[in-house]
């Protein structure tokens, strides 16, 4: 059992920065925009699509890691 909060944070496994996913998004808003001709509105909710899927693949990575660690 982790006995400093240091040592809380040192077993926990790493996510994926925040402005990782804000650059992608905003990527794939761009080459919506750009090369499919979507409106504004329709970028707008890329992003946040795109934001969702990431944070659901980091949160399904992060508990495969952690059932592989407990076993």
């Amino acid at each position: 059992m982790p006995s400093t909060v240091n040592d809380t944070k040192k077993s926990e496994f790493p996510t994926l920065p925040l402005w990782l996913t804000v650059i992608i998004g905003f990527a794939v808003a761009f080459i919506l925009g750009e090369y499919y001709g979507f409106p504004w509105w329709l970028r707008f909710l890329a992003v946040g699509a795109v934001s969702l899927v990431m944070e659901a693949v980091n949160q399904a990575v992060r508990r495969v890691a952690h059932s592989r660690k407990n076993d």
